[in-house]
């Protein structure tokens, strides 16, 4: 007991600071799914090479077998950021596995023979992770381990737990008084756990030659599957993922608890404290895991253990669910406690079973030793939950109360008795449910689910991060500046491509165009000629010394194409003095310089080598004899991966001064309406970040311009620069061209998610530049 009858309400009611954050605390989400290929195989694949050593990759491991992925997410501050993080991992994986589908249900797909199914490989053959698993195959055998779900872990915050503590600890230090409060919560949960079971049971249908032994209420379907007559959950079931005998512990006592759990250890019932598969467990994440540490170090979360994959949600588990079981575990901190000896431990075991194997007919329910109708039991606990609920006003409990009631009430709205009316069979529903999750996947692999404000490209490097398992930390996020770490190595990075590995002067040799094609003449490399002005005056009074011939008008220190103007078939005046216009409204000098004929190509290097080549086309539209200019652009810039501000792979086509001027260049107006088929140009410049299309070429441009791309890189020692370079004749070596500009913070998502094209996944090529002695 915390202190007398331990009923907490009278003292939230007396502390409102208490109060305030009684709802604040750390939320983390484990989940396992199995790999499967299109036919919903097992898949017999090794753990995906990209995600590096499953004992160092913090977020993406293996369980039990090398085909079953489990995601781990960071420690969270809400149920909205968990949720988000599991989100990620989600997309993250399903993009990296995109020819293989993660299982959607606990219970296995299509298995092969119990010898055939892989245990997890690890760098050291004889690990304690391998020989567990090793321990496990043999006593319990391999299909078994194959059930997978979602693990739910929770604290409350610090700083509640020390104000609490300084209201009703009494004597206890802190650690002693954290100790007992999870106690008390896991004693909670412990009792009412058959309510959640039946809220989030997800495991009716399986594979017949699948379990060792036949549930007591196993039923065919015609679909030739097996299910659970009325039941919820296969894997919470006798039948399913258990010690081979109950295994109750004393939750009366931390002391008792370690003895409780040392005393089935050293009878042989299990191998180790993680061996106890009971529902919650006491857990402390810097430790060894093992009972010993535990003892020592003391209860820093607790975590539940079972909860099935919901196959309806992409993610295994919706935000509502997040939200009810973190009310279940502050109504069990503040409501006053009750017996839970051994009988009633088994008690609450057949409650357990019961919602399991039956728990649609709505069985009877043990509450404080006595048997009580399902409903009188549901609203008893419900009540308690809204009693709770109405303490904070952070989050509508009572919607997400009303919700499960309503579910109570009719159990065909069970995710369990969904599964169970769907007419298709076991590995249809679930392998389109799979493959439905990664289309989703995949519509989102550009960008990092939460942290959109961010630049696209410093997204797809916190993405590779994740994928590669780099601790990470947003140190300035408006300035996307982070801090990555792999052991004992750091790396600063800015907007992705800026980095400790290039000088402050290569880049700012590379931001003044006017300085980079100064450099790169003196190392014999082709550059457009031209001139730069200061003033916009001197510039128009030098109009006769470039009409009549093709040039570009730009501003000396731009990036992504801004301001730019081409006339590659005569100007006027009034085109020239507007071109200057719109260069000088971006920089104080201008350059004006020959246009060269020919396609642009940017060349991404990084490290001396080339990591991706873009052919880029300027903005356009296709006319369809209909509509006008106008419309096309707006219908184009309905593409999902079109934005602005650099947040998607693509930017929207504009309707600014510059295409208006490129249009009447040409003859047209916004109004226009081109002819079926007709292509019209918005822009002369190709740059992407202007509306331009990128199209991937990396493995068709001649390696004679490739080596010439390098080349510039090094001209300006410049380890990850781009190089933009207008060719004539792409795939012979030694034909026309002309560098254009380096580029000093070059947009990978362009060459990550292209118009057309690979995806030539540079957030992984720099961080394996960054870290190549750690990665």
């Amino acid at each position: 007991m915390l202190y007398k009858n331990d009923n907490l309400f009278p003292i939230l009611e007396q502390h409102a600071d208490l109060k305030k954050r009684l709802f604040n605390g750390n939320f983390g989400l484990e989940k396992e799914n199995v790999r499967v290929d299109e036919h919903g195989n097992l898949s017999l694949t090794p753990h995906p090479a990209i995600f590096g050593l499953k004992e160092e990759n913090p977020y993406i491991k293996t369980d039990f077998s090398e085909s079953q992925i489990e995601m781990i997410t960071p420690v969270s501050g809400s149920v909205d950021e968990v949720y988000t993080s599991m989100e990620n991992l989600q997309n993250i994986v399903s993009d990296r596995i995109r020819d293989e589908y993660l299982w959607p249900s606990s219970n296995p797909p299509i298995l092969p023979a119990e010898q055939d199914i892989p245990i997890a490989v690890y760098q050291d053959p004889n690990s304690a992770s391998r020989l567990y698993r090793e321990h496990l195959a043999r006593e319990y055998g391999k299909k078994i381990q194959l059930f997978s779900g979602i693990h739910y872990n929770f604290s409350f915050s610090d700083d509640f737990l020390e104000r609490l503590h300084t209201s009703v600890g009494g004597e206890k230090s802190l650690q002693d008084f954290k100790n007992q409060i999870y106690l008390k919560v896991a004693k909670y949960f412990m009792q009412n756990r058959w309510f959640l079971l039946y809220l989030t049971g997800a495991s009716p249908v399986y594979l017949p030659n699948f379990l060792n032994k036949t549930p007591n209420n196993e039923a065919s379907r015609e679909t030739s599957d097996l299910a659970l007559n009325n039941g919820i959950s296969l894997r919470n079931s006798h039948a399913g993922y258990k010690n081979k005998c109950s295994l109750h512990v004393d939750y009366d006592s931390f002391d008792g608890y370690i003895s409780s759990i040392e005393s089935w250890i050293n009878q042989g019932k299990i191998d180790s404290m993680r061996e106890l598969y009971n529902p919650i467990r006491m857990k402390n994440a810097h430790t060894d895991q093992s009972l010993a540490g535990l003892a020592k170090a003391g209860v820093e979360y607790i975590e539940i253990r079972s909860l099935d994959l919901n196959p309806f949600d992409p993610n295994g588990i919706t935000k509502e669910t997040l939200h009810f079981i973190q009310l279940l575990l502050v109504t069990g901190l503040l409501t006053e406690s009750t017996a839970f000896d051994q009988i009633q431990q088994e008690q609450s075991d057949q409650n357990e079973e019961r919602i399991a194997s039956n728990g649609l007919t709505k069985p009877d329910i043990y509450v404080n030793g006595a048997e009580v109708p399902f409903d009188q039991a549901v609203e008893k606990l419900l009540t308690e939950m809204e009693h709770v609920a109405k303490l904070t006003d952070t989050t509508d409990f009572q919607s997400i109360i009303e919700t499960q009631r309503d579910i109570s009430q009719h159990p065909e709205k069970t995710i369990a008795s969904q599964i169970t009316a769907t007419p298709k069979s076991f590995v249809s529903f679930n392998l389109e449910k799979a493959k439905t999750y990664l289309e989703q996947s995949m519509q989102n692999a550009y960008k990092l689910i939460g942290y959109e404000d961010m630049e696209l490209s410093t997204q797809i490097v916190l993405k590779s991060a994740v994928t590669k398992g780099l601790s990470i930390e947003l140190l300035d996020r408006e300035e996307n500046f982070i801090r990555l770490e792999k052991g004992n190595q750091v790396e600063y990075i800015k907007q992705a491509t800026k980095t400790a590995r290039d000088s402050y002067i290569s880049a700012l040799i590379m931001e003044n165009k006017v300085v980079t094609k100064q450099i790169l003449a003196e190392n014999n490399i082709e550059v457009p000629h031209g001139q730069h002005f200061s003033d916009i005056e001197t510039a128009r009074e030098n109009f006769e010394l470039f009409a009549d011939k093709p040039i570009v008008i730009k501003p000396k220190s731009t990036n992504f194409g801004i301001g730019i103007s081409i006339f590659k078939d005569g100007f006027s005046q009034e085109n020239y003095e507007e071109a200057l216009k719109i260069a000088f409204s971006y920089d104080s000098s201008v350059i004006i310089e020959t246009y060269i004929p020919g396609d642009e190509y940017r060349f991404l290097v990084i490290d001396g080598k080339i990591a991706g080549i873009l052919k880029r086309v300027p903005a356009n539209i296709t006319g369809d004899g209909t509509r006008t200019i106008s419309e096309l652009i707006d219908e184009k810039n309905l593409d999902p991966l079109r934005g602005t501000d650099h947040l998607k792979p693509l930017e929207i086509i504009q309707k600014g001064p510059e295409e208006t001027l490129m249009l009447s260049m040409q003859g047209f107006s916004m109004s226009d309406i081109p002819e079926d088929g007709q292509i019209v140009y918005l822009r002369e410049n190709s740059n992407i970040s202007t509306g331009g299309d990128s199209i991937d070429v990396t493995d068709l441009i001649h390696p004679y311009y490739q080596e010439l791309a390098i080349k510039c890189a090094k001209a300006v020692d410049a380890n990850l620069c781009g190089v933009d370079i207008i060719v004539s004749r792409e795939t012979i070596a030694n034909g026309p061209y002309a560098v254009i500009e380096l580029n000093f913070n070059p947009a990978i998502q362009i060459h990550s998610f292209p118009y057309q094209g690979e995806n030539r996944r540079i957030g992984d090529i720099i961080l394996d530049f960054l870290f190549k002695d750690t990665l």
